[in-house]
């Protein structure tokens, strides 16, 4: 699936994306959505109240919860849209909306494994600007976010200290050790079914079959576990705060996601595969491709457009293949993983639209001012193949 973006027979940007049959609609995608929304409900319910506010919450240290929310994607392995149930877990428990929407960009922005990818499939340079910008841009981010919404959010979070149901469970030293055992291994088995999913022994056939079993398996033990730690109510509040993030997120998931496959199924490849020798302020070849219209364009379009995991650097390694500039490359690199329709809809749902909306122009500003900058500085790109030792 990481091929097709450079090949010639592909027309549209559907053919290049398949969104329907890569990551999203099979059955390996389960392997990472049940487990996000597992792991959403049990932090509502399992994790004390006052370890979300000492790491993420409004008075908690600035350099711990933006540097907590800004590294989490080097553990976590979700795309934009399965990360939004953590999102909503983490503000419904007390998590201030600075490193919240910090956390929401840098989550599925970058990790280890589409660093690595990047370092290998289009290059080290790009791969080390990516690899520092999206924290520093998911900073930036929810720092602006608690600027703008700061009245706003200190009466969210009077109003959620005098509400008593945000202790669900006692916060006991055994019972909050116990909840973070819960939480751990939920993560584990978020990001081993992630990582897994990813290899070709468990992308299709049988193995995705085995790797879900596997995981559903896993899950029904710790659900077990949890029966027996906290017994039959907790138990039935983990599983109905996973049900309540599922009926508010699922339905806009699905259908968002359909919308927008059925969009760039009829949007031609050539649009935005353009040659070097395009002229104008729209070319979006190199170098004409590098001026800041172009970028900004690219960063609008790598923001909205879906990209399941990893896709998004095939994809613009066939961009680049296509003599696509550097600038608009490193934009959809930057806002791609991160941020899409179906995940920016999501969150509307979470955190509500004005908010959604100031949220996506600030990203893309940061995104077009960083790729921007880039595009400048570093020239026409070379693919590693070429760089090559020449002959003695």
């Amino acid at each position: 699936m990481f091929a097709l973006a450079s090949e010639d027979c592909v027309e549209t940007l559907g053919q290049a994306v398949n969104l329907f049959k890569c990551c999203i609609f099979t059955w390996r995608a389960l392997t990472i959505v049940l487990p996000a929304f597992l792991v959403a409900g049990a932090l509502v319910v399992f994790v004390p109240n006052y370890a979300v506010m000492k790491y993420l919450g409004a008075k908690a240290n600035r350099v711990l919860s933006y540097g907590v929310s800004a590294f989490s994607g080097n553990v976590l392995t979700v795309c934009s849209c399965n990360v939004v149930p953590i999102f909503a877990g983490i503000l419904r428990r007390g998590a201030g909306i600075g490193p919240a929407f910090c956390f929401v960009f840098a989550a599925p922005a970058i990790h280890i494994v589409n660093t690595v990818f990047t370092y290998q499939v289009i290059g080290w340079r790009l791969a080390l600007w990516r690899f520092f910008a999206v924290p520093i841009i998911a900073v930036a981010v929810g720092g602006t976010m608690g600027l703008l919404f700061r009245r706003e959010e200190r009466q969210r979070q009077s109003e959620m200290h005098s509400n008593p149901s945000m202790a669900l469970v006692a916060t006991s030293p055994e019972h909050a050790r116990r909840g973070y055992l819960l939480f751990g291994a939920l993560i584990l088995v978020l990001i081993i079914g992630a990582t897994l999913s990813s290899l070709a022994p468990f992308g299709r056939g049988s193995g995705q079959y085995l790797l879900l079993v596997g995981v559903v398996l896993a899950l029904l033990g710790l659900a077990f576990v949890a029966l027996k730690w906290f017994g039959r109510e907790e138990t039935l509040e983990w599983g109905r705060q996973t049900y309540l993030l599922l009926k508010m997120i699922v339905p806009i998931f699905v259908v968002s996601v359909i919308a927008i496959a059925l969009i760039v199924s009829h949007i031609p490849v050539r649009l935005i595969m353009p040659t070097a020798a395009q002229q104008g302020g729209l070319a979006f070849g190199t170098p004409q491709g590098n001026r800041f219209l172009p970028v900004l364009l690219s960063a609008m379009f790598g923001t909205l457009m879906y990209f399941p995991m990893l896709t998004e650097v095939a994809f613009t390694k066939g961009l680049l293949i296509k003599s696509f500039a550097v600038g608009p490359a490193l934009a959809i690199l930057l806002g791609g993983p991160g941020l899409s329709l179906p995940g920016l809809l999501l969150v509307g749902r979470v955190a509500g639209w004005r908010k959604t909306v100031v949220y996506w122009l600030v990203m893309v500003a940061l995104v077009t001012i960083v790729a921007y900058v880039f595009g400048r500085y570093y020239g026409d790109y070379m693919c590693p193949c070429q760089q090559l030792p020449k002959a003695q």
